[in-house]
């Protein structure tokens, strides 16, 4: 009978012992389950983040011999087909110095005046707005395309996390127009007509079609393959600076370019849903003896689909 008690007092503790095992087995297997569920569920989070938003717009620049340009559309989105506003400017068009650029039909201009107009993430937009401000208001003295290269340099600083910011930049350099034309991470280039931000891919081949032909008032136009390349025996200036390779200002009257930049607007927002509602055109032409300028601020209705 001790034999039986002590048998039967093993096996309960065997059984005690397995039941134990396959608990703590069991709850094992079920920690293990939830850690590779949460960790799933926080992957599939992480691959959806995403700290950029597409705000849409459409700004364009124009250098002229006596004047300069910009564009831009007034349409604000989240991205997609949702509209935010229909008459954002703010960080689309302004001036780098600072200065008011309200709809005030006329404003003087000094003669170190430069405007920005920028697209694609409304807040780095805004963002970059601030801190060029900044560095421009401490540096009044600052020539167009010295304010060129600081936008580049502040742009490039930012390249591990970059500004989402599409840019073109312009002034008045004497009596002529000079715009300069960037990528997110500050790479640049000075053009007579460039463009940034939605729609990007219509509207820059629709200008280069209208700025390359000659202007003229009867509606004809002479068109001519690379009409507006510099030969290479005229591009050196000095010992060792070379000037672009391409003319970097059109040959229009600024009513001319004024009608093209609108009519190549309403021809994008037919086709691009983030391009829309208004088109906002800063006119800034050059006084006579070279010193400042006059700012015109016009707009023109577009399609709000």
């Amino acid at each position: 009978q001790g034999r039986e008690m002590a048998s039967t007092h093993h096996h309960d503790e065997t059984y005690q012992q397995s039941k134990q095992h396959s608990t703590f087995s069991f709850r094992m297997k079920a920690n293990i389950l939830l850690l590779l569920l949460f960790f799933a569920s926080f992957s599939s989070v992480l691959s959806k983040f995403d700290p950029y938003q597409i705000n849409g717009g459409l700004v364009t620049a124009i250098a002229g011999p006596t004047y300069v340009i910009f564009a831009t559309d007034t349409r604000l989105t989240d991205g997609g087909y949702e509209i935010k506003s229909r008459s954002y400017t703010s960080s689309r068009l302004w001036n780098a110095r600072g200065e008011s650029t309200d709809d005030a039909l006329l404003t003087d201009v000094t003669s170190q005046g430069t405007f920005v107009a920028s697209a694609g993430c409304a807040a780095d937009c805004e963002a970059l707005k601030r801190i060029v401000q900044t560095e421009l208001s401490a540096r009044s003295f600052l020539s167009v395309s010295n304010a060129a290269t600081l936008l580049g340099q502040v742009l490039y600083s930012k390249r591990s996390f970059p500004f989402y910011s599409f840019c073109v930049l312009g002034g008045l350099k004497g009596k002529r127009g000079a715009v300069y034309v960037y990528d997110a991470i500050g790479s640049f280039e000075q053009v007579a007509v460039g463009c940034a931000g939605t729609g990007r891919e219509m509207m820059q081949p629709v200008l280069d079609r209208f700025f390359s032909s000659s202007c003229r008032r009867d509606g004809t136009a002479e068109y001519r393959r690379d009409g507006k390349a510099v030969l290479a025996e005229h591009q050196q200036v000095g010992s060792v600076t070379l000037q672009p390779p391409v003319q970097t200002y059109v040959d229009c009257e600024v009513e001319e370019a004024v009608g093209m930049v609108v009519k190549a607007y309403q021809a994008v927002c037919e086709r691009e849903i983030g391009v829309g509602d208004e088109v906002c055109v800063c006119v800034v032409k050059s006084s006579s003896e070279g010193k400042g300028g006059r700012m015109q601020v016009l707009r023109f209705p577009l399609k709000q689909h």
